[in-house]
């Protein structure tokens, strides 16, 4: 059986790895996804889970996971924000990012993610900006979830127009994807980690990843893996 783990922020990422993504790598139920939402920090040694805090804490987090899996057809990769990582990320003190081409900022974070953990079995990739990203690939998906809302699927269509790509909607904490939808549809907020991945699912990875080139990228990598046989 192949086995991938994917570290992720929180539910909704979870939940699109097991609803949306695992179908897509292993339409052969040859396989498995096992999400772990990483850790946030360590207090009086219990670890706290979800949303990147400290560096240490997610390498830590990944490295002892790599260590308790030795196994030849296990991999391992992330589904994160680049948007609000810490400071002391690998390369984020070395690089800078370009509004007008944001891949190259987290092709190079990614690059020095990889090396630092330092496993060839570990694929990183940093989500441009954030998981809502992807549900712009199509706004007319959110009436799946929401009643009501034309005009402001229509809102969600224009920022889509102002921008080169959607992989371009910045990183600004007002203007990050998920504080626009949330701006427009408020109920989505309380709702994410069931209506993000059934959007997204909706959607189709097809259409998610024609919109999604960086995030193309990544689900590539992923299904060309060379797995051993065992």
């Amino acid at each position: 059986m192949r086995e991938l783990y994917v570290f992720c922020e929180g539910p909704t990422e979870q939940g699109f790895c097991k609803q949306v993504l695992s179908p897509n790598l292993f339409p052969q139920y040859d396989g498995c996804i096992h999400t772990v939402r990483i850790a946030h920090s360590k207090h009086h040694g219990a670890v706290r889970r979800g949303g990147v805090g400290k560096y240490a804490s997610l390498k830590r987090d990944i490295q002892n996971t790599l260590k308790s899996r030795s196994e030849k057809n296990v991999f391992f990769t992330t589904l994160i924000d680049l948007y609000a990582l810490p400071q002391e990320f690998p390369g984020k003190a070395v690089h800078v990012r370009d509004p007008n081409n944001p891949s190259a900022f987290a092709l190079a974070l990614e690059t020095a993610f990889g090396e630092d953990i330092a496993d060839f079995r570990f694929v990183p990739h940093l989500q441009l900006h954030e998981f809502e990203t992807m549900l712009f690939a199509d706004p007319e998906a959110f009436h799946i979830a929401f009643d009501h809302c034309d005009e402001e699927i229509a809102e969600l269509k224009t920022i889509v127009a102002s921008f080169p790509s959607i992989e371009h909607i910045n990183d600004g904490r007002q203007t990050a994807p998920s504080k626009r939808i949330i701006d427009l549809i408020p109920a989505y907020e309380g709702r994410k980690p069931s209506v993000g991945p059934d959007i997204a699912e909706y959607i189709g990875l097809a259409n998610i990843r024609a919109k999604c080139p960086h995030f193309d990228q990544w689900l590539t990598r992923l299904e060309n893996l060379t797995w051993a046989e065992v």
